[in-house]
């Protein structure tokens, strides 16, 4: 395997993540991007996720013409990250990149761009042989998936993708993720003088204790999860609450015990504004559906060729996470989530070695070669 270019890979990681590229505000880092996919000869197009979602860009598309006739590889990162992930100052020491302790690094996902486009640039530059490569860097991600969400498929000829986005050493193969379910309950009692006549009002927040007392949440059984994450209520200390509303999720590898679980939580809900004479209203929607590859699977196993000629030992896993692959494979197009090696995502202590960051770009060629039939 062609050798890739650690000081150009780093200074490429270096520029991304000093790069503002905040959730539906990655206009700075689209045009980054965008440069450099046609400094390579790709053709580049953005679409009309951000105005879909009130963005400042769209996701970047790209498309490179192969040399060899066959399927198509398809590459994916997305754009944004979390706060506080402004003004980021990287520092290394000791083969290992983070921030100065004041925001994240970025890694997620600057890992997975740098990967991409290290290692079609290694491809080019060393005249291996390719097969068509298509690219899409999301907007939005992290706050919900918007950008694989409202990509237009249609203007894509690969049948299958590669995520480069999970937390997990370089290597990994994540094979299994949860579908997702945002739940949103507003419990409305009656309000009333708390001081005055306390016992002339419907208090929403003894009728929400009563219902979560009576659910099942956290975890409920190996493949599935339930949260409330937002309770939000009341206008004064001094009056009754009349309205709460609890936010939440419920995770499950399979459909049906995520429907399951729902309605369990929904049962809860109704019972106690029944019995303190209260009502509820509920919105709920499937956020996306589940990752359920199988070992056979094409992309598993285009993965795992890719990994080995990286001169790593491939390895499936499970996470309760989603990610824009749950996405694409909820709308049709078998993805899968490769490791990136970065460790503390979302944290102040984020942190992406370099050995692994070159060992992500050797992946990222390898599956080229791959496919290219090398």
């Amino acid at each position: 395997m062609s050798p890739i270019d650690r000081e150009r890979m780093l200074q490429t990681f270096l520029a991304l993540v000093t790069t503002d590229s905040g959730s539906l505000k990655e206009g700075k880092m689209a045009d980054q991007v965008e440069s450099r996919l046609r400094a390579m000869g790709f053709e580049v197009w953005r679409d009309d996720a951000g105005q879909k979602v009130g963005g400042e860009t769209g996701n970047v598309i790209g498309r490179l013409p192969g040399t060899r006739q066959g399927r198509t590889l398809l590459l994916t990162a997305h754009m944004d990250r979390v706060t506080p992930g402004t003004g980021i100052k990287p520092q290394i020491k000791n083969g290992e990149i983070t921030s100065d302790g004041t925001t994240i690094l970025g890694a997620d996902d600057a890992a997975g761009i740098t990967a991409i486009l290290e290692g079609v640039r290694t491809a080019l530059d060393q005249g291996i042989e390719r097969p068509t490569i298509e690219v899409i860097f999301s907007i939005g991600e992290e706050i919900g998936l918007l950008g694989s969400r409202n990509v237009d498929l249609t203007q894509l000829t690969a049948k299958e993708c590669y995520v480069l986005d999970s937390s997990t050493p370089v290597g990994c193969m994540i094979c299994q993720a949860p579908a997702q379910a945002k739940l949103n309950f507003t419990i409305i009692g009656k309000a009333a003088h708390a001081g005055v006549e306390p016992e002339k009002g419907i208090s929403a927040l003894q009728v929400a204790a009563k219902a979560i007392a009576n659910m099942k949440l956290g975890r409920i059984d190996e493949e599935t999860t339930a949260n409330f994450g937002i309770v939000r209520g009341g206008t004064a200390t001094n009056i009754v609450m009349e309205k709460l509303e609890l936010l939440g999720d419920v995770r499950s590898l399979q459909m049906p015990k995520l429907e399951a679980q729902v309605e369990h939580m929904t049962r809860c809900i109704a019972e106690a504004c029944e019995a303190a004479g209260a009502r509820y209203e509920r919105e709920y929607s499937i956020a996306y559906g589940p990752l359920n590859l199988k070992p056979e699977d094409f992309v598993v196993r285009q993965a795992e060729a890719a990994i080995r000629r990286a001169g790593l030992e491939p390895q499936r896993r499970a996470t309760g996470g989603g990610s824009d692959a749950n996405m694409y494979n909820t709308r049709g197009l078998q993805a899968i989530n490769l490791g990136c090696g970065y460790r503390g995502a979302h944290s102040l202590k984020e942190t992406q070695s370099i050995e692994g960051l070159e060992n992500l770009c050797r992946v990222v060629l390898g599956l080229i070669e791959v496919y290219a039939g090398l």
